[in-house]
């Protein structure tokens, strides 16, 4: 199968609530009383709390990712509970080499990469969890929206804390006229936590130092379906 090359991602073409994924008496084709084979692309980061909840009760039989340190642990701890798992780089040639052995995928790799695995995944009829955001633009959204329905497949985005009492009586309030006629929102977050190792490390310049492509990633698979740029 030929999918896509990594510059047509989008010329060519989400299941806890806090936590991750499809269970077997949530799928009507499936027995109740069997196992999930489940892919996990993006298994570093954020990827670990998405398939930690299915480690057992599911089953996974594939791992990709495109950075071999970050995904090390994860890596390790899946291999170490299921021996038989196939490790990849490409989704792609995940998809294409083992389509017919999985039934569902986690989805955690970066923002602006949400779209092209879960695409691949719902034409093939498998299930979908995907971190948040859904995609990276609004027809990206509303044509997963479409293929979900189409091919008839069960999937969820986590939105975790979007899914808490908070959020919804807010949405109530609203809904039932509390609130008045709103005009205007503001929504906020805590300061950065700006450090190394966490989720930015503060650049002592900008436009920062140029670096290398470190050896254990591979950039053109991170990159997906963005452009190459240069400052």
């Amino acid at each position: 199968m030929n999918y896509f090359n990594r510059r047509n991602f989008l010329k060519s073409s989400a299941l806890f609530a806090g936590a991750t994924l499809i269970t077997p008496n949530l799928i009507s084709c499936q027995n109740p009383n069997s196992k999930l084979n489940i892919a996990v692309i993006g298994v570093g980061g954020r990827g670990r709390a998405n398939y930690n909840p299915v480690l057992e009760t599911e089953n996974i039989v594939a791992m990709c990712d495109v950075d071999d340190i970050r995904a090390k642990d994860g890596y390790e701890k899946i291999q170490s509970l299921f021996p038989d798992v196939k490790k990849f780089t490409d989704f792609r040639v995940m998809f294409d080499k083992m389509h017919k052995e999985i039934d569902a995928v986690i989805i955690s790799t970066p923002d602006h990469t949400h779209f092209a695995p879960a695409m691949i995944a719902m034409e093939l009829g498998k299930h979908v969890y995907m971190e948040k955001p859904l995609a990276h633009n609004v027809w990206e959204c509303r044509t997963l929206k479409k293929a979900a329905k189409y091919y008839n497949i069960v999937s969820q985005m986590g939105n975790q804390g979007h899914t808490t009492n908070g959020v919804r009586q807010i949405k109530e309030w609203y809904e039932a006229g509390v609130l008045g006629e709103v005009k205007e929102v503001h929504a906020w977050i805590g300061t950065f936590d700006f450090r190394p190792g966490h989720y930015w490390s503060l650049p002592e310049s900008f436009p920062p130092p140029k670096h290398e492509n470190p050896h254990h990633l591979n950039w053109d698979l991170w990159l997906g379906p963005a452009k190459k740029t240069r400052l």
